[in-house]
Parts: structure tokens; sequence; C-alpha cells
């Protein structure tokens, strides 16, 4: 990088410099971070030995200094006038017990005052006070009804101040410092130690938890509960340390009266009150159980909430994923929770179980979305075999109902079936072409979906990790980029090359049962038409996973089914016309077939009409019809029912001959057969199916 250049962010780096060149800046970069942190190492140091040095100066100058304290009280100790008998005189009960009296309501009302302005800690030394002075003045029998009266309304009192201390203590707002008064709070009303405290504290924001995912298990509630329970997992990291010990050693220190914020208030009026208080009051310290963790135990808490905290979570996870059957929507959901979690990935404790937790729910469910894909196609599949067990025959366009249709609105119904039936689409077949491009269009969104998670610049949203947090930084960063996209990509690969192979199975079994069964020949056509729709889906979106062999070969037995029926009804449409009697063929002009042969290919594709549209037409089927009805024809003893003349034989064979043949001449061929193809090719746009 030249000297004086000023980069203020990555993305000047990238497009003012080549990549190479922003390696060796970065390199730099990190080599000029090193040095300095050297230096900076050095200087911290040397302040500290300065330090060190300044503070023993210090030590020795404040022994100096008490030394001669003590020598000057000395003096004045020898120098003061002698002493004189100056003993306390008693006070008088009554005053005393109406100054005691008078002090706690005064008491009582301030802590009113104070918990309607959350001033919990304030209240709470308040209403310890109060107890203080209900446990001294009950013995007082004069007082016991307006005492008892007391007692209850500070029962009260302080079951709303343990209701708002509790607020406080799960408020996923709260500060640190607010945190720190609500367990002080929360020990001065309970006598408890702040070890118990913050046991508490834990417990409460579980709850919280828990309830927040019973109350609501959407996305935005289990988001909400992620960062409620990363913020309070960092909050029991800083809380752990010494702001609450150091907080409830200082209530420690000194009586509870001697506090500036107490003594402060005038709505005690304590100026006045101050002198009758007996001297128990007036020194009364606070006192805790001192309980204190050890820093293992603090650990192994924190890990046990952790735990609790992530079953709770993935509970609630896997009970909203369950509602999910798109693997947008879950891809969508790991991308936000990932999203809060990376930002402050290293300044939580028990990192990894979250991002553990969080990875095997969504990694689970997209497992049973992958294979729930494979499974809606077997299902389609049931429901198209099924469909051709029963499926009715298509009404001709002639039939009386589609005859005298109105043809009102531009004859739409009449349109919509003339295109069905070029098709050749009944209900059935066109509701699993549906099922079937949706099925594939959604198998190509998820596959986009899972491309895209690479794309996600995962490192630059999580947290900036120390030096020895890098190589768990780029573990994570690569689960996320590259584990997790894989093993969708697997099991979404592997789900789809198993229900095609399903599918193409159960057409197999479906094209078995008409290939035995002949007789029904709409459910072969039927069949036909299904793996039609299938291979122009399928093998288009899937080439790889689709084996069309068994297929292909079973296409082909059911087009030599079909072709079979086609030469039995041209044999009886044959029959039902009579034997035409033989014309004379002298007077046939010369090169044209007899009215015989002209009308038995009519026929033909008449009957090639009625079995089906032009869409099970193919040229394979038609290659098979024709030898079929070419061995009928050229059979010697229905050879008579066909053919008159010698062109007859010939224009016979040139029609049902493959059509590759016909474009080929032959050198060999004879003039009649010339003819024959000369005429045919004049006269095949009549024959639409075998032309």
């Amino acid at each position: 990088m030249e000297s004086g250049a000023v980069l203020t962010s990555w993305h000047q780096a990238f497009e003012e410099h080549r990549i190479p060149t922003t390696r060796a800046i970065e390199k730099q970069l990190r080599a000029n971070a090193s040095r300095d942190k050297e230096k900076l190492r050095g200087l911290v140091g040397g302040s500290y030995r300065e330090f060190l040095a300044t503070a023993e100066a210090i030590v020795v100058l404040e022994e100096k200094a008490q030394a001669a304290e003590r020598h000057i009280s000395s003096i004045s100790h020898d120098c003061r006038p002698p002493q004189y008998d100056s003993a306390r005189r008693p006070l008088p009960t009554d005053k005393v017990t109406l100054a005691q009296f008078r002090l706690l309501h005064r008491c009582y009302t301030t802590s009113v005052t104070c918990l309607q302005n959350q001033d919990i800690l304030k209240c709470s030394k308040l209403t310890l006070l109060s107890r203080l002075l209900l446990r001294s003045l009950g013995n007082e029998s004069s007082l016991s009804s307006s005492l008892e009266h007391m007692r209850g309304k500070l029962g009260a009192l302080r079951q709303r101040l343990l209701r708002q201390v509790n607020a406080k203590l799960v408020n996923p707002a709260s500060s640190v410092p607010g945190l720190v008064d609500a367990v002080c709070s929360y020990c001065l009303v309970t006598d408890v130690s702040s070890s118990k405290a913050l046991d508490h504290l834990r417990e409460r924001r579980l709850d919280k938890l828990r309830r927040q995912l019973g109350a609501s298990r959407n996305r935005s509630a289990i988001c909400e509960a992620l960062r409620y329970q990363l913020v309070s997992l960092q909050l029991f990291k800083t809380l752990t340390g010494h702001p609450v010990s150091e907080a409830v050693n200082n209530l420690q220190r000194k009586a509870i009266l001697a506090d500036p914020a107490l003594r402060e208030l005038e709505s005690l009026d304590l100026d006045r009150t101050w002198p009758l208080l007996p001297e128990e009051i007036q020194t009364f310290v606070p006192y805790f159980q001192r309980t204190a963790s050890t820093s293992e135990e603090m650990h192994t808490k924190l890990e046990t909430w952790s735990k609790e905290s992530c079953g709770i979570l993935e509970k609630a996870i896997n009970e909203h994923l369950a509602g999910l059957n798109d693997a947008v929507e879950v891809l969508e959901l790991r991308r936000e929770l990932f999203t809060l979690l990376l930002p402050m990935y290293f300044s939580t404790p028990a990192n990894r179980d979250i991002s553990s937790c969080i990875r095997k729910s969504l990694n689970d469910q997209m497992r049973d979305i992958c294979q729930d894909q494979g499974s809606r196609l077997n299902k389609i599949a049931e429901e198209l075999v099924t469909a051709s067990r029963s499926s009715p025959s298509s009404n001709s366009l002639w039939s009386p109902e589609m005859v005298q249709t109105p043809l009102d609105q531009g004859g739409s119904k009449m349109i919509k079936r003339l295109k069905v039936r070029h098709s050749g689409l009944n209900k059935a077949l066109s509701k699993a072409t549906k099922a079937l491009d949706d099925w594939v269009a959604g198998i190509h969104a998820a596959k986009d979906q899972i491309n895209e998670l690479s794309k996600i610049r995962w490192r630059d949203m999580m947290e900036e990790p120390d030096e020895e947090e890098e190589d768990e930084a780029t573990l994570e960063v690569r689960m996320l980029c590259e584990d997790d996209p894989d093993y969708y990509s697997k099991n979404l690969q592997e789900s789809a090359r198993k229900a095609v192979s399903g599918y193409e199975e159960c057409l197999v079994t479906a094209a078995s049962e008409v290939i035995a069964q002949p007789s029904d020949l709409s459910r072969v056509v039927y069949v036909v038409r299904a793996i039609r729709i299938s291979a122009g889906v399928l093998y288009k979106a899937f080439p790889e996973e689709t084996h069309a062999s068994k297929v292909v070969e079973k296409m082909h037995d059911l087009h030599k089914v079909v072709a079979d029926e086609v030469v039995r009804q041209l044999k009886e449409a044959g029959r039902g016309n009579g034997r035409a009697p033989k014309c004379d063929t002298s007077q046939l002009p010369e090169g044209m077939p007899s009215p015989k042969a002209f009308m038995a290919l009519r026929r033909l594709c008449r009957v090639m009409a009625d079995i089906g549209g032009t869409d099970i037409w193919t040229m394979p089927a038609v290659t098979l019809v024709k030898k079929a009805v070419a061995a009928e024809i050229f059979d010697p003893e229905s050879k008579g029912n066909y053919v008159d003349t010698d062109f007859d034989e010939a224009y016979f064979r040139v029609a049902l001959q493959d059509g590759s043949d016909i474009a080929k001449p032959k050198l060999t061929e004879s003039e009649k057969t010339q003819q024959a193809i000369e005429y045919w090719t004049r006269t095949k746009l009549l024959f639409g199916m075998i032309a």
C-alpha cells in the first residue's frame, strides 16, 4: 500500500486494488497491528512498574501520616480538661415508643412513594427498617391493634416490592446497575446471600423464557426467545464477577440509617426523631448470609442454565418446524436465528451449545422435508395408477351432450374440450400433470435456496474473535457455509432419486398389469399417456436420477398391445362393411389404387383416431401399427379383403413402411413401385395418422 494512502473500509480496498494487492495490504495491516501491540505491551509494562513504585511511596507516606496522627492524638489527650460525669439520662418510654411508631408510619408512606417511582433499592431499605421497628414495638400492648394493621400493610407492600424486583430481574432491557440494585433489594427483603439471589435471577429468567415460548411458538417468538437467552447469558457472565459482591458488601459496611440517601429524606423527619430512637436501631447494619460460590460452581451453574434454556428453545423450534413443510421457510428461520447469534457469539457463554441446538433442529427438519418431498411424488404416482383402474373413456366430440352445447361466450367449452382432447388429457391426467409440475418446481426452489446459503457472508456477521478464537470462528463459518448446505443438497438429491425411481417402478408395475390384461384398451392408452407425461417432465428435470430403460421397454410393449388392437378393430370394421363387389380393375386409371385399398387405409386412420388422439401416435407407436397392419394385409388368408390389384399391393407396401425408407430412392425398384411412391407422396396428407 502506498505511503499516505488511507483505507476507510474493506469495500474501498476491493474497489481500488486487485485481490493480490488487497491480500498484501491485509498482511501489512496485520503486521502493523502486531508490532503496535508489542509496543503497547512494553509501554503498559513500564507504566505498571511506575505505578507500583508510586503505590509503595503512598503506603510509606500513609504510615508516616498515621504515626503523626497518633502522636498528635496523644498530645491532645494530655491537654484536655478533666471529665465530668455526664451520663445520659434515660428517655421517657412513651416518647421513645411514639417516636418509633411515627418513624414506622413514615417509613411505610415513603416506601409506597419509592415503589411508585421504581426506586426499589431505597424501598427495600425502608422495608427492612420497618421490620426492625415492628420487632422493637412488638411488646407494646397499647399499640397492638395499630401494629397489626401496619403489619398487614407492610406485608402487602413487601409482596408488591418483590413483584417489582422480579419484573426488573426478568426485564431484557434492564441495565447492569439496575440488575445489581434489584439483586441487592432481593437480598434485603428476603435475607438471602448474593449467591442465592443470583440463583433466583437465573430461575426467574428461565421461567420467563418458558412462559414466553409457551404463549407463542411462531417465528418472531422464537427469535425473541433466542435474543433473550443470549442477553441473559451475557448478564450472568457480568454479574458473577465483582459487581454484585461489592454492592452487597457496601450495604454491610455501615448502618442503614447512616445512608445519606435515607438521612436526607424529608418525609422521614429523622432530625426530630433521631435522638429518641434506640441505639440498636440507629446502628443497625443489614446482615446477609455469606455463601459465596467458587468460580467452578458458578461455571457449573451457568452451564446448567444454558443447557436448560437450550432444551426449552430446541423444543419450541421443533414444535414450530413441525408445522412447516416448505424448505424456504425453514432456511429463512435459520438465517434469522444465526443473524441473532453470530454478532454475540464469542461474548456469550455456552455459544457452541446454542449453535449445535439450533443446527440440530433445523437439519433434522430439512432432512424430513426432503423425505417428504419424495413421498409426495409417491402419492402422485399412486393417485395416477389408481385413476388408471377407474378412468372412464373420454366422450366423443360428436356426442349429443357436446353437439348441443350452447355457443355463448365464444364456444369456450368446445375450445377447451378440443385442446384437452388434442393433448390427450382427462381430469386425472390433468391433475397429475399439475401436481408433477408443482413437485418439480418445489424441488428446484429448494435447490436454489440451498445454493444461496453458501453466498451468505456469515463471517461478516460474526463477532470479531480473539487470536485464540480464530479457529473456532473458521469452523463455525465452514459449518454454516459448506457443511450444512452439502448435507441439505445430499438429502434432497437422494430423496429425489428415490422418489423418481419409485415413480418409475410404479408406472412399470401399472404397465405390466395392463399388458397382462390387454382387454381394457382404455387403461392401456391411459398408461401410455401417463408415461409420456412423466417422460416429458421428470427426464428433463432430473436427467441423472432417471433410468428410462425399463420404462422404454414397457412403452414398447404397450405400443404393441395398441397395435394388435388396431389390427383387430380394422378386421372388424372390414367385416362390418360386408364383402364389397370386386371392381373392374381395367377401368381404373393407371397408377391409382382401387377403392378397396383406399378405404382400408381410411378405416385404419379412423380406428387409430378412435383409440386415441394424435398425442399417443408417436413414431415408435405408428411404426409398430404399420408392421402389424402390414402383416394382416399381406397375409395370404386375408389379403383378398384389402388388395385388388398389383398396384394396391405396392401402394400398401409404400404406405406401411418406414417414412425414412420412402425418402431413399432405390435403383432396383420397379416402375409400379415408383408410381406407388409418387401417388403416396401426393395423397399421404389424407392419412394424417400414418403419413
